[in-house]
């Protein structure tokens, strides 16, 4: 579980462009579905309440909070955002028929392929189910709805499984069972307390008019499912490890439903008004800030690399930012690196050994903290002590977040080994010409080796030795400056 969309989305790799042109054409596939989600929305209050509150319900859901930064992110949360509420919508305003079952269990399956966080809807499911109960038929179809997915799921993992390249350390079942207690029992209660904070403080429109609905409910029946609605939302808020600000646009879109019904409740007067206007002042500050914080470093970060590198090599970073290019370590999110630290191995040795990577990005703050701190600390999010000490003898800063392999030192004697990190072809940068090897070698000149070399030269020489790339290298190409920064950080 977690990547069967993968196979929805192979044919990125050949759209023309780097990568940020593969995942601009990734993120016009996730507005499509947003666009579903927002539709769902909008069918279920309308069956609810009435055409006009949920337009306002589907002006809330896109106007709270982190929903515009966030909605469209290339991720699994839109796809399984969409295929669930697609599914509650037939569950909600549809006769359940034979289609309709069909339809249900396939989108139910999917999305819990998708993501296994599906299962933080259930109380949706179930509010759906109670609404639906005054139709003893309907909510039997419901429920059968439910058990033809189950197969279905089984299936579907099954095919996935024997199409991945080779057997996984562990089963699937192990990592889903992990991932659980990971995100839902070891963090404690409101784990992402301020990123929720801020959520409710840009949502404060669509919160008042879902309070409403839930209080002016009407009967027990309304009442249940309105809850229902909010639960998912509720109970990720106090337990869910991973409610970064990417999380709420994927499970708020129930709760935009009982939006509608509370608008419905208010009438058409100040309230109502006043909710519109908190929303709608809400969208417009996020629009701005999304728009003010621009991929222009991350552009021109990637371009830059691709310039030095036109052929993949092994590289290290946080994310696997070069999609292009082979990179074998773990994903360095705070999870990855609570998972490092448990194990407590240092890793970088064995990698640049194995792999030789010339090109190390320092994307994310357990690297730029790795090579740029004044000295080597042992923090709770930093790379293990002795990695950090291999990545600042093995990379030296070229431009921007961008370090390739070499070294520098300030020559002590006038003879000194050291040794390069990796085997390749190094350009030298020193005020004076020095013996490399029994070799003359001036400013500009290029060297191969591998292993240790003999430098001789006056003491008090500045030297550095840095990769060597066929492209011409220009130090000043980029900023200074986070690749991933700001509001809407993650």
């Amino acid at each position: 579980m977690q990547n069967f969309h993968v196979h929805a989305f192979v044919w990125l790799a050949h759209v023309p462009g780097n990568e940020i042109m593969q995942i601009f054409v990734a993120r016009l596939c996730m507005t499509g579905f947003f666009a579903w989600t927002a539709w769902s929305i909008h069918r279920i209050a309308t069956q609810l309440a009435d055409r006009r509150t949920a337009d306002i319900a589907v002006l809330a859901f896109l106007t709270s909070g982190f929903a515009l930064a966030h909605g469209t992110s290339f991720r699994a949360d839109p796809i399984a955002a969409a295929c669930l509420m697609g599914a509650l919508s037939i569950m909600m305003t549809g006769r359940m028929s034979l289609w309709q079952i069909i339809a249900v269990a396939i989108l139910s399956a999917l999305a819990l392929l998708v993501t296994i966080k599906a299962a933080l809807y259930l109380p949706a499911f179930l509010g759906a189910l109670v609404w639906r109960s005054d139709r003893i038929a309907v909510a039997g179809r419901i429920v059968l709805a439910g058990l033809i997915a189950l197969p279905i799921t089984a299936g579907l993992f099954a095919l996935h499984v024997a199409a991945l390249p080779a057997p996984p350390e562990a089963s699937a079942l192990d990592n889903t069972s992990a991932a659980a207690s990971k995100t839902l029992v070891q963090s404690g209660f409101f784990p992402r307390s301020e990123t929720a904070l801020l959520w409710v403080l840009l949502s404060l429109g669509p919160i008042t008019l879902a309070a409403i609905g839930i209080l002016r409910a009407g009967n027990l029946r309304r009442g249940i499912m309105l809850v229902s609605f909010a639960l998912p939302l509720l109970a990720s808020v106090i337990f869910y490890r991973n409610a970064f600000p990417y999380f709420f646009p994927y499970i708020v879109p129930p709760l935009m439903v009982v939006v509608a019904f509370g608008a419905i409740r208010v009438g058409y007067g100040s309230l109502l008004t006043g909710a519109i206007v908190l929303s709608l002042v809400s969208g417009v500050w996020q629009g701005m800030k999304a728009l003010g914080e621009n991929a222009e470093l991350q552009r021109a970060t990637i371009a830059e690399v691709h310039r030095l590198f036109p052929e993949p090599v092994h590289y290290i970073d946080h994310n696997a930012m070069i999609s292009t290019f082979p990179r074998e370590l773990f994903f360095m999110s705070s999870w990855g690196i609570e998972g490092y630290h448990d194990v407590g191995e240092p890793v970088m040795a064995a990698y640049l050994e194995m792999h030789a990577p010339p090109l190390l990005l320092t994307n994310r703050w357990a690297l730029h903290q790795a090579m740029t701190a004044s000295e080597i600390t042992d923090l709770p999010y930093a790379l293990l002590p002795e990695d950090q000490a291999v990545l600042r003898a093995s990379y030296v800063h070229y431009s921007g977040t961008i370090w390739l392999a070499g070294l520098e030192m300030t020559l002590e004697s006038e003879t000194t080994t050291r040794a390069l990190p990796i085997p390749g072809r190094y350009r030298l940068e020193s005020p004076v010409a020095l013996i490399i090897d029994g070799r003359r070698v001036s400013e500009g000149d290029i060297i191969e080796g591998s292993g240790a070399v003999t430098i001789s030269g006056p003491v008090g020489t500045d030297v550095r030795l840095i990769w060597h790339t066929d492209a011409v290298q220009d130090e000043g190409a980029l900023p200074n400056g986070w690749l991933y920064a700001g509001f809407w950080r993650l």
